[in-house]
């Protein structure tokens, strides 16, 4: 058994076994049904109709030959299976000898005299069929032995029990076997489970069976679901690695130059200590609030004031906060847009986004080098193209650059959040505007942004 006894039974394994079964069981005793009353009803029909028949060649021999003829005409049908009694004003005129070995005789003519349809007699436990026919002076009453067509029956009604319990015990069978197959796909998921809240670890996978049903899309789905969760909560551990090492030097920075200016010794100027605290104060800020600018972002929360913007306009405010610290490294900037380009947002987080950008361009390139910022109108769209002749980043890094708290520069000698590029592309993403890198080692950066209004 692939399950414990204690655990098979349970009363969910009960209920799906139940439904089974009683499907099962309901399907194929309708169905026997159905098939019985179809055999019946036709044994019963072609009973009726032989006796009809002999009912009218009756009654066109006494028509054709008279009422007082027509015994010389139908006694060959003693020999036959039909019982024959013809009464004329209460009076037999013919009784043939299969209608005379039956008793009481009385019985059967009473209840001819009651009926207009065919009607059944029991003696010495034969069953009989009669039809009479009646006019005011005339009766006519004509019957067949039709025991061998309910012995048939009955033995088919007894076949039909037979077949009920070989279907209940088949259906018993047949829902342990769905039974077994439904729930081994959901232990694998519960066991899967519990070893993961058990141990903490999300390396364990679901046993996979390539059914192709509904199971093993589930079990596919949960397996991808828990591949995402394992990434998410690797990324969640670097990002408070990350958050902790980036809050631990200014804070420390803060306690130390704090406990210098509370010395008595100490020959730091308050009001400069003060400016040190501040300016490390900022810089936490400064991580706290991208952090939850990016967290808005991305759930839907923040709300954007959207307008129309000219993009040229856009371009040129972002430069005019790096122009001397362009002018200062000597960078050479080249910047075509045309004034006619539009786009839909909100200006002040596409200028974060686009300062951001810049920012990198600067702090990454190389002395004397060059940046290049171009717009085109592309088939409706509009595409931002911002290139620099810096450092580069690595293949490795690449795919990783737009993640919180990553950092290529893993000694982080470089001044930086990390969070720059995370809160570029949170901000495109809430303008529907997608952003693409192209980027080759030590010869520079293309980032293209493509804004679909």
């Amino acid at each position: 058994m692939f399950l414990k006894k204690s655990n098979f039974f349970s009363k969910i394994s009960i209920k799906i076994l139940l439904w089974y079964s009683a499907i099962f069981i309901s399907n194929a005793i309708f169905l026997f049904l159905l098939a019985y009353f179809i055999v019946s009803a036709t044994l019963r029909d072609k009973e009726s109709t032989s006796i009809s028949l002999e009912m009218e060649k009756i009654l066109l021999d006494a028509q054709k030959y008279g009422m007082s003829n027509v015994n010389k005409h139908i006694s060959h049908k003693e020999k036959e299976d039909f019982f024959i009694e013809i009464l004329v004003k209460n009076k037999p005129v013919y009784v043939n000898d299969n209608f005379k070995k039956l008793r009481p005789e009385s019985k059967i003519i009473e209840k001819a005299k009651l009926k207009n349809t065919f009607f059944t007699i029991k003696s010495n436990e034969r069953t009989f069929k009669f039809q009479p026919y009646k006019t005011k002076n005339l009766m006519i009453i004509v019957g067949k032995d039709v025991a061998g067509t309910e012995e048939l029956l009955e033995k088919f009604r007894e076949i039909f029990f037979g077949m009920i319990l070989f279907t209940m015990l088949l259906g018993i069978i047949g829902g342990l076997i769905a039974l077994r197959k439904i729930l081994l796909p959901i232990k694998s998921i519960t066991q899967t489970a519990q070893y993961i809240i058990n141990t903490g670890k999300l390396n364990e996978r679901i046993k996979v069976e390539n059914t192709q049903d509904e199971f093993y899309e589930l079990s596919i789905i949960i397996n991808k679901m828990l591949d995402k969760i394992e990434v998410l909560v690797k990324s969640l551990k670097e990002t408070i690695d990350n958050v902790a090492h980036d809050l631990r030097t200014p804070l420390t920075r803060i306690k130390i130059t704090s406990e210098l200016a509370l010395s008595d010794q100490s020959k730091l100027n308050p009001k400069e200590a003060l400016l040190s605290c501040l300016d490390e104060s900022d810089k936490i800020l400064t991580l706290l609030n991208a952090i939850v600018d990016i967290s808005q972002i991305e759930t839907g929360s923040l709300r954007l004031n959207i307008e129309k913007i000219q993009l040229k306009k856009l371009i040129d405010d972002v430069i005019d906060l790096y122009d001397y610290v362009i002018e200062e490294h000597g960078i050479n900037l080249n910047v075509k847009c045309d004034e006619n380009i539009f786009v839909y947002g909100d200006f002040n987080r596409l200028r974060q986004a686009l300062s951001n950008l810049m920012d990198n361009a600067v702090k990454y390139n190389k002395p004397n080098g060059k940046i290049s910022i171009k717009a085109f109108l592309i088939n409706s769209k509009v595409s931002l193209f911002i290139q620099d002749t810096g450092i580069g980043i690595s293949n490795t890094d690449l795919p990783y650059i737009f993640e919180r708290l990553y950092r290529a520069d893993k000694s982080r000698s470089k001044q930086g959040l990390g969070l720059g590029l995370s809160l570029v592309k949170a901000i495109l993403k809430a303008h529907e505007a997608k952003v693409k890198v192209r980027s080759i080692l030590n010869c520079g950066t293309i980032f293209c942004i493509i804004f679909q209004h």
